[in-house]
C-alpha cells in the first residue's frame, strides 16, 4: 500500500516502516496476552520508564500499577478480555518506573485478541505526569485559596469592577449582620456610611488602576450600628487587566472604640485635673516643671507655658531648705509617696501637699487648707450629686455592709436606707439562682481591691425582677487598705427585655424558615410514593377482568394508596399551620409505632425488590409530643436510605429499637448495609447536597432534612457507621410521654 505524504514525495509503508514508527515513537506501545502479561513492549519504554523491553516480557502489567489504581484497571481489562468492550480509554493511573518513581499514564487499550497477527490487547500510553502534577498543584492552590477565603477570621470578599459584591466569607455575614442573599446585585457603597464614602471610593479606584491600598472605613451593620473596618484592597490582575478587586478587612470596631475611649479618658482625666480644687504639677528628674493644671498656674499667678521646663528651685528660691524640698528628695530616692502640711511665710499660706513618685519624676498635688470653707462647699456639692443622680448609689464598709444609699436607689428598688443599713447588697438584691461560689469569688476580688462590673438579675422589694448593671469600686486609704466600696446600680431592665424580644423574634423567623424548607421537601418527596402507587395500580386495573379476584384486590390497594395520599395531604396542612402559627401549636401526641408501620408499608415494594426485611421492636405506648409529619419524614428518610445503600454481600436487615430514658425516648435505626467511613464524611454528614455513596441516585438532601426536622422538634441525632458493617442512627426525643 502507498500513501502520498507530500506532493513531491511518496513513501512505501513497509513492515519495516511500521516497526520503526512503533519502536522509536514517543508513545509507549505494548501488547498484553489474555492473562494480562506483557507480550510485546516498544523500545520507547527505555526512554520513558528506564526498562529494556526484555525486562518486562512475561511480567503481569498489574504488578507495575499503583495498588490504589489496580482495582479500576483490573475491571477495565476484564471488559476487554471478555468482549464487553473493544476499545477503552483508561482513566489516568500510576505506573512504576525502573528507578522506583511513579509516573502517571494516559492509556487507550484495544482488544485485538481475535486478530491472528496480534492475539492480544494493544495499549498506547503517554506519560502525563507533568500534566497530573500541574493539576494537583492547581487543586492545592484552589484549596489554599478556599482556606484563605472562606476560613479566614477576617472579612474577605470579592468585588466586580463595577463595585458589586460577588462573593464573601462567613466572617462578612457574621460581622456585617447581612445574609448572603442580601449581597448579590448590591454595590459595596450601599453599606458604607456617607462620611466614609469618599475615602472608600478613592481606594477602590486605586485598586481598579492596579494599586493595592489600605484604608479605614465604616459600614452600617444590619441592626443599624456602626462597624469600623481596617481594609486592604488588592486588584486581581490577569494579562495586565484588572478582573476584580479582592478585599481583606479586619473588624477594628473594638480597637476604634477603645482608642476613642482612651482619648475620652485622657480628655476626662485632663478635665478632672482641670476641675480639681487642688493644685497639681509634675517635676522631672532635673526638678523642672513638666505638667501642671490651671489651679496650680493661677495659684502662682503665671501661665503654664511660662512655667514649663523651668527649674523649681531657681524660680522659687524660698522653697530651698524647706520641708517640701526635703520630702521631694526623699520621695525621689525611696519611691514612696508622702503627705504633709507646711506653712510658707513668703506667701502666708498653709498647704497640704501630697508627693507621689512616677517613672519620670514626682507628682505634686496641694491644697490651700486655709480655705476650709471652700473645701466644705465642694464636699457639699459632691454629696448633692451622689444623692440626686438617677443611678442608684450604695456605699459599704470594708465588710460590704451598707452604710448609705441614695434616693435613686430607693426609688428603683423600693428599699430605704433604714431597711438595708448593715446588710450586704447580695443579701436582698441577688437572684437565688446565682452560684454561691461566684459570689464568694466577687467578694474575694473586692477584698483585693479589684474593681468589678457585672450585669445581674436583682429583686425589688415588691418581688419584681429587674436587670441591673452593677459597678463596684473599692476605695482605699493612704496605706492602701480598703475602707469603702461604692456601688453604682443602673436599671437596664428595658434594654435586656429589648434584647430578649430580639432573640425571640430571630428564633421565630428561624423556625418559620425551617418549616418552609420541610414543607417544600414533603411536597416534593412524600407525595411521590402514594401518587406513583396510584398511577401504577390504575394502569394494572385497566388490564384486569373487572369480575376477577385480582381486580377486586387491586381496587382495595387503590383505596389504601388513596388514603395514604390523604394522610400526606393532611400532614401538609399541619405544616402549613406551623408556618402561620407558632411551633408549639403544630405539636400533637404521636404514636411512634404507628408512624413506623406506615413508613414500612410505604416502602414495602422497595423491600421486596431488595430482599430486605424490617424488625420493629417498638412499644405501643411510645408516644411523642411532636410534629407527626416530621416524625414520618425522619423515619421515611432513614429507612429508605438503608434500603438504597444495602450491602451487596448479605441480605438487608433493618432494626428499629426504642429505649425509655426518664422523660425522653431514644430510637435507634440500625442496618447491616454498606456503611460509611465517618472519619472522612462526619464533618459534612448533615450538610445540604452532600452525598457519600457513588451507587444509587440521590440529591444529598435526606440527612440534611432529617437533622433540620430533629432540631425543629427539639431532638438530637447521632450516627455510628463503618464501611461494610452497617450504620446506626440514634434519635433522642426530649418530649416523650408514656401511656398518656
Amino acid at each position: 500500500m502507498k500513501v502520498n505524504f507530500t506532493p513531491s514525495e511518496e513513501l512505501t509503508l513497509t513492515p519495516d516502516f511500521y516497526s520503526s514508527i512503533v519502536r522509536h515513537g514517543s508513545e509507549l506501545i505494548t501488547v498484553l496476552n489474555g492473562e494480562g502479561n506483557y507480550k510485546y513492549v516498544s523500545d520507547s519504554i527505555s526512554t520513558e520508564m528506564g526498562y529494556m523491553p526484555e525486562d518486562l516480557l512475561g511480567t503481569p502489567v498489574l504488578d507495575l500499577v499503583h495498588p490504589e489504581d489496580r482495582p479500576t484497571l483490573r475491571g477495565e481489562l476484564f471488559k476487554l478480555l471478555y468482549g464487553a468492550e473493544k476499545q477503552i480509554s483508561l482513566p489516568p493511573f500510576r505506573y512504576k518506573a525502573k528507578n522506583g518513581k511513579w509516573h502517571w499514564l494516559s492509556c487507550v487499550s484495544t482488544s485485538m485478541l481475535d486478530n491472528p497477527h496480534v492475539r492480544g490487547i494493544v495499549t498506547n500510553s503517554r506519560d502525563i505526569t507533568s500534566k497530573m502534577e500541574a493539576l494537583r498543584q492547581k487543586r492545592e492552590s484552589q484549596a489554599y485559596y478556599k482556606a484563605l477565603f472562606f476560613n479566614n477570621p477576617d472579612l474577605v470578599f470579592t468585588l466586580t469592577i463595577n463595585g458589586q459584591v460577588e462573593a464573601c466569607n462567613d466572617a462578612v455575614v457574621a460581622i456585617a449582620g447581612y445574609t448572603r442573599e442580601d449581597f448579590p446585585e448590591s454595590h459595596f457603597g450601599d453599606f458604607v456610611l456617607p462620611e466614609y464614602r469618599v475615602e472608600t471610593f478613592e481606594a477602590f479606584n486605586k485598586a481598579l488602576a492596579g494599586q493595592s491600598c489600605t484604608f479605614e472605613t465604616c459600614i452600617r451593620h444590619h441592626n443599624g450600628t456602626k462597624r469600623h473596618l481596617s481594609a486592604t484592597l488588592v486588584p486581581v490582575v490577569l494579562e495586565g487587566r484588572v478582573l476584580a478587586v479582592q478585599c481583606i478587612a479586619k473588624d477594628s470596631t473594638n480597637e476604634k472604640e477603645a482608642g476613642l475611649l482612651v482619648k475620652a479618658q485622657a480628655q476626662k482625666l485632663h478635665n478632672i485635673l482641670e476641675s480639681m480644687m487642688e493644685g497639681f504639677f509634675a517635676l522631672d528628674r532635673a526638678w523642672r516643671y513638666s505638667f501642671g493644671n490651671t489651679v496650680f498656674a493661677n495659684f502662682l499667678g503665671r501661665s503654664l507655658d511660662d512655667l514649663m521646663h523651668r527649674n523649681i528651685w531657681e524660680e522659687y528660691p524660698y522653697l530651698i531648705d524647706t520641708q517640701f524640698q526635703q520630702k521631694c528628695f526623699e520621695v525621689a530616692k525611696t519611691k514612696k509617696a508622702s503627705q504633709f502640711d507646711e506653712y510658707f511665710p513668703k506667701i502666708n499660706t498653709i498647704l497640704r501637699m501630697t508627693l507621689s513618685p512616677f517613672a519620670d519624676g514626682i507628682l505634686v498635688s496641694f491644697v490651700d487648707i486655709t480655705e476650709q470653707l471652700a473645701a466644705q462647699e465642694e464636699l457639699r456639692k459632691l454629696s448633692l450629686v451622689a444623692s440626686k443622680t438617677t443611678n442608684g448609689v450604695i456605699i459599704t464598709n470594708n465588710q460590704l455592709e451598707i452604710e448609705w444609699v441614695n434616693e435613686a436607689f430607693s426609688n428603683v428598688t423600693g428599699y430605704t436606707l433604714e431597711e438595708v443599713a448593715g446588710m450586704r447588697p447580695s443579701d436582698f438584691l441577688a437572684n437565688s439562682d446565682i452560684d454561691p461560689r461566684e459570689l464568694a469569688w466577687v467578694r474575694e476580688q473586692l477584698a483585693m481591691g479589684v474593681p468589678m462590673r457585672k450585669e445581674m438579675l436583682s429583686h425589688k422589694k415588691n418581688g419584681e425582677m429587674i436587670w441591673a448593671d452593677v459597678t463596684i469600686s473599692p476605695i482605699a486609704n493612704d496605706k492602701g487598705q480598703i475602707e469603702k466600696h461604692v456601688y453604682i446600680h443602673t436599671d437596664i431592665t428595658e434594654r435586656k427585655l429589648d434584647q430578649e424580644q430580639l432573640l425571640k423574634t430571630t428564633e421565630h423567623l428561624y423556625h418559620q424558615n425551617q418549616d418552609l424548607q420541610q414543607f417544600n421537601y414533603i411536597v416534593s418527596h412524600n407525595l411521590r410514593a402514594p401518587v406513583a402507587n396510584l398511577i401504577g395500580l390504575s394502569s394494572v386495573l385497566q388490564k384486569l377482568d373487572p369480575n376477577s379476584a385480582r381486580f377486586m384486590q387491586g381496587v382495595q390497594n387503590l383505596e389504601t394508596c388513596a388514603r395514604r395520599l390523604d394522610d400526606v395531604i393532611s400532614d401538609l396542612n399541619k405544616i402549613l399551620a406551623v408556618r402561620s402559627a407558632n411551633l408549639q401549636a403544630a405539636h400533637e401526641m404521636v404514636s411512634l409505632s404507628e408512624v413506623a408501620i406506615e413508613v414500612v408499608h410505604s416502602l414495602q415494594h422497595l423491600l421486596n425488590l431488595s430482599g430486605g426485611r424490617v424488625v420493629l421492636n417498638l412499644k405501643e405506648d411510645d408516644l411523642l409530643f411532636a410534629n407527626r409529619a416530621y416524625i414520618y419524614s425522619i423515619l421515611h428518610n432513614l429507612v429508605s436510605n438503608a434500603i438504597k445503600y444495602k450491602s451487596a454481600h448479605c441480605d438487608l436487615l433493618i432494626e428499629l429499637n426504642s429505649v425509655r430514658i426518664k422523660n425522653s425516648l431514644q430510637l435507634s435505626i440500625k442496618d447491616n448495609g454498606s456503611g460509611m467511613d465517618l472519619e472522612v464524611v462526619k464533618p459534612h454528614l448533615f450538610q445540604l447536597y452532600k452525598r457519600f455513596h457513588s451507587g444509587p441516585d440521590g440529591k444529598g438532601i435526606g440527612l440534611y432534612l432529617v437533622k433540620m426536622q430533629m432540631n425543629a422538634i427539639g431532638g438530637e441525632i447521632e450516627v455510628e457507621s463503618k464501611p461494610e458493617q452497617g450504620t446506626t442512627f440514634t434519635l433522642y426525643f426530649k418530649h416523650a410521654a408514656y401511656g398518656q
